[in-house]
């Protein structure tokens, strides 16, 4: 039994797979279960395990997004990675069966857009926003792109051939900064990420537009949108 000397979620206890989490004296330590262990069946046991198990998938989607990524490497505390950092800022946001309407694709706060139009099928996700404004911080000339991205999150399937939930990612090509004209983005969907999407019912997607300099490094971003 090893002693966890960072901590992703807080305190955890229980199993996941072959590892197990326990909590003693206020420290956490990780191990591998047992070959008798036999994983709690009860209904809060099964909760947890399907919570921690969403957190790891919205993150790993999240961390997929190198645009993402970068902007999480450069808040992420010493000792943890930003996919770990990416789990435990979000690990509030999930529930057992469902990511909440405050899921964080980017971290903190950034600047402020007013959606005029948007739309999420099978082959896009289109994205309007009004005029960003001058006051956000954004340098046109030393940030001269900005992309749209984000993730649709997929629950309630049609068959048992897919997964209770998915989550697909998604960036738009990149625009020409305008601080003062209307810009739209389109993220197109990949042949494989459209028949997954046709194989569920519900769809939620959160997107975030990020500024990028000549290097295509991000500088700015918005904040996290939930697309209606």
């Amino acid at each position: 039994m090893a002693e966890l000397k960072k901590t992703v979620l807080g305190k955890v206890s229980g199993a996941v797979g072959d590892i197990v989490f326990r909590e003693r004296e206020g420290k956490n330590y990780i191990g591998l279960r047992p070959d008798s262990f036999v994983p709690g069946t009860d209904p809060a046991s099964v909760a947890r395990r399907q919570r921690f198990l969403l957190s790891l998938k919205a993150g790993s989607s999240i961390n997929s997004v190198a645009q993402f990524k970068s902007l999480w490497t450069e808040v992420t505390p010493s000792g943890l990675s930003p996919f770990n950092y990416i789990v435990k800022t979000n690990y509030r946001y999930v529930t057992s069966t469902s990511i909440t309407d405050l899921l964080q694709l980017v971290p903190g706060g950034g600047f402020g857009v007013a959606i005029s139009a948007s739309s999420v099928d099978r082959t896009n996700v289109r994205v309007v926003v009004d005029p960003i404004g001058s006051n956000t911080g954004i340098d046109p000339i030393i940030e001269p792109n900005i992309v749209s991205a984000g993730v649709i999150f997929l629950s309630s399937p049609v068959d048992e051939s897919v997964d209770l939930y998915s989550i697909l990612t998604v960036v738009s090509s990149a625009q020409v900064t305008s601080l003062t004209e209307q810009l739209r983005f389109d993220a197109f969907l990949t042949n494989q990420q459209q028949v997954l999407f046709d194989k569920y019912q519900v769809r939620k997607t959160f997107v975030a537009l990020v500024t990028l300099d000549a290097s295509s490094a991000p500088v700015h971003h918005s904040s996290t949108i939930l697309l209606s």
